[in-house]
Formats: C-alpha cells, sequence, structure tokens
C-alpha cells in the first residue's frame, strides 16, 4: 500500500486539528476545549469513521449549544448525517425561537433549497402540535 511505503496517510476531508481531536478521544476518551465549530468537524469525523460514543458526545455538545445564530447549521448537519436525535432537538430549538431565527441574517445567506425541505418539515411539527 502507498501508505505503508510513504509511512504516512493522507485524510483529505478531515482537518489537522480534527484528526488530533479524534485521535485524542481514540486514546483517552476525552473531548477537550471545544467550541461550535471544532465539535461540527468532529462529529463529521466521528460519524464518517464510525465512533459512535465520540458522536453521540459532539451531538449533546451540539445540541446543550444551540442558539439562534447555529440552529440552521446544526438542522443541516443532523438531515446530512441522519440524526434523527440531534434533527429533532433542533427542530424543537427552532419552534420555539422561530421568529429570532428566521429574521436573522445567517437564515438569508443558508442554501434555501435545503433550509426550505428542513424548514417544511419542522412547520410540518408545528402544524402536527397545534392540530393533533
Amino acid at each position: 500500500m502507498k501508505e505503508k511505503a510513504q509511512e504516512c496517510i493522507h485524510i483529505e476531508d478531515v482537518d489537522a486539528d480534527t484528526v488530533r481531536r479524534l485521535l485524542l478521544y481514540m486514546y483517552t476518551d476525552a473531548c477537550e476545549d471545544l467550541q461550535w465549530k471544532s465539535a461540527s468537524q468532529l462529529y463529521a469525523a466521528a460519524n464518517k469513521y464510525q465512533i459512535l460514543s465520540l458522536k453521540d458526545e459532539c451531538s449533546s455538545f451540539l445540541k446543550a449549544n444551540l442558539d439562534a445564530a447555529n440552529a440552521c447549521d446544526a438542522l443541516m448537519i443532523a438531515d446530512l448525517h441522519h440524526d434523527e436525535r440531534l434533527k429533532s432537538a433542533t427542530s424543537e430549538f427552532i419552534l420555539k425561537h422561530d421568529k429570532e431565527i428566521f429574521n436573522s441574517e445567517r437564515v438569508e445567506n443558508a442554501s434555501w433549497k435545503l433550509m426550505g425541505k428542513l424548514a417544511a418539515g419542522t412547520m410540518l411539527l408545528k402544524f402536527n402540535e397545534i392540530y393533533w
């Protein structure tokens, strides 16, 4: 294999800090100094490499740190990685803070095609909550 001859593995879609955090977790079972961006990137890497305990830990961090500025990102992350628990928690957060979120600059800059699909699902939850 090329990696054995070079004694190096190139991971194209994960940055160096995320790889460092991934390895730290695998060897120590610890996540240190998580911020929204690092937790999002680590979540994606944990999903890719099927490190489910790390994915759950990052998901918990994302849910605990939802705000109006990052709720749409969280919804897209949850949809992209087929995480129904994160998607549900984020949808509930968006429903509770809908005016603040949908009037934010972040939503105006989001990909409307995906956001429209996700928002429709969230609004369906609201409809079911009201009428059922």
